[in-house]
């Protein structure tokens, strides 16, 4: 009894402490009320890392009084990666991506929508593409076939080689200094933007996740100089910026992007207007979304600019 006091007291603590640390530096921003977010990214069982059912995931997010959340499955087929994410879960069996089969996906979502309208949450549709260059005529073949409400970007490699997983970062980053990773970063969010496919670009300086074990220190302003050039091409091409709480459940304390990044992105004019928890779990729905809401007052069903 004792013992569970205890770790009950030390997750009360953890959780104040990354309240304090976020809040600190958002004083220009007025809180807002939990009631009414949306979730806009989710990863249910059809995406080959993720575990659930759509209909776990709506149960979730009825609990957490969230408003709207909209699933968007991971649709990786880059066919010059080592193959090992070009998968998507269909009855519980690993099956080839192929935007046919996302048939099964859509379908689900669709049902989802109609039998948890009358529940009170609206359920929207959506896609994570990963990205890798030449992916242009795929992701439009793609967007035509299932006229998605929001597709996301997933920027998860580069040269080809994921910067995101624990088992291959090291391997993506081994031959590249920390300017030249981040310039080929930046770059491929640019080109992302520039097909004007997508609404918003994930998890927007993903590369953090393990940047920081990798090159330490020096990571952490090192993003300042690409700013600008990138800020300029995403108003251009009125792509968006989400707010991902998954960074929090990652053991970095901080969103992708950072508050800095997000507090220029603003005053650049570039449109943050989601939050995505990337959940890859119905427990993860919404997560950490009491601090994450109040930056963003369009998540709120109804707030205009």
């Amino acid at each position: 009894m004792v013992l569970q006091l205890l770790s009950e007291l030390k997750e009360l603590i953890i959780r104040f402490y990354r309240k304090v640390v976020i809040m600190s530096d958002l004083s220009s921003i007025e809180p807002i009320h939990i009631e009414g977010v949306k979730d806009y990214h989710m990863h249910c069982d059809y995406s080959f890392d993720a575990s659930g059912t759509i209909e776990e995931y709506c149960e979730s997010a009825l609990r957490r009084n969230l408003a709207e959340i909209c699933f968007t499955t991971h649709y990786d087929n880059n066919p010059n990666s080592d193959g090992r994410d070009r998968f998507i879960r269909i009855d519980g069996e690993l099956q080839p991506t192929s935007i046919d089969r996302l048939g099964r996906y859509v379908d689900d979502v669709h049902a989802a929508a109609e039998k948890y309208y009358v529940k009170g949450i609206s359920v929207k549709l959506g896609v994570e593409f990963g990205w890798y260059r030449g992916c242009e005529e795929e992701a439009l073949k793609l967007k035509e076939k299932y006229n998605f409400d929001y597709m996301l970007c997933g920027i998860h490699e580069i040269d080809n080689i994921s910067f995101c997983s624990k088992s291959d970062f090291e391997k993506c980053f081994a031959d590249l200094s920390l300017e030249a990773m981040l310039k080929k970063y930046f770059m491929q969010v640019k080109e992302a933007s520039d097909i004007k496919l997508f609404d918003t670009i994930a998890h927007f300086c993903y590369y953090y996740k393990y940047a920081k074990k990798y090159y330490g220190d020096a990571i952490e302003k090192a993003y300042e100089p690409y700013l600008d050039s990138v800020f300029t091409t995403l108003v251009k091409n009125g792509t968006e910026l989400e707010i991902n709480t998954s960074g929090i459940r990652h053991g970095i304390e901080r969103y992708y992007p950072n508050i800095d990044i997000i507090n220029k992105a603003k005053k650049a004019g570039v449109k943050i207007i989601h939050l995505g928890s990337d959940a890859h779990h119905p427990t993860q729905v919404g997560y950490e979304f009491e601090v994450a809401a109040s930056m963003v007052p369009d998540t709120i069903t109804g707030c205009e600019e």
